[in-house]
């Protein structure tokens, strides 16, 4: 081979080498992205509780922190009370013999915490609601609606 084949299939190896490099390095960046920053998703959630906030009427404001500082209490038990459903479940479902009532018991113990969780969030929201202007509560929807904080 002469030296400008040589050359030419050194250059074409190598840019094939970057050109998958670069293929596989999209591909799996979305898996290490994640992973990048401790706090990445409270800073996320800041952010949009701030968003929320700038929506929310002055005066009312302090009442709404009130508010959410409550839900986080009241999250925290939550999280040990599914914490122990969760290990019931496992309890129960790892029982010789099985024990069907048993199991569907332990797991429409976590469905109503879960279902509480969700009556606490929506209770503050329509609290929120009722001091908001329609245009104010349409901002805030959107705000709320939005996934991952404004993806």
């Amino acid at each position: 081979m002469n030296k400008k084949m040589k050359v030419f299939i050194s250059l074409s190896v190598f840019l094939n080498v970057m050109l998958v490099g670069i293929i596989l390095g999209g591909i799996t960046g979305g898996f290490s992205k994640h992973h990048l920053g401790h706090g990445h998703k409270s800073e996320q959630m800041e952010q949009r509780l701030n968003n929320i906030l700038a929506v929310i009427p002055e005066d009312k404001r302090t009442q709404f922190r009130q508010r959410l500082v409550e839900l986080k209490a009241l999250r925290r038990t939550d999280k040990d009370d599914m914490k122990h459903a969760r290990k019931n479940i496992l309890q129960v479902f790892g029982q010789e013999p099985f024990d069907r009532e048993a199991y569907q018991q332990a797991v429409q113990r976590i469905n109503q915490l879960h279902q509480s969780q969700m009556d606490k969030r929506m209770g503050l929201m329509a609290d929120v609601a009722e001091y908001l202007s329609p245009q104010e509560r349409r901002q805030l929807s959107k705000l709320i609606m939005k996934r991952g904080g404004g993806r």
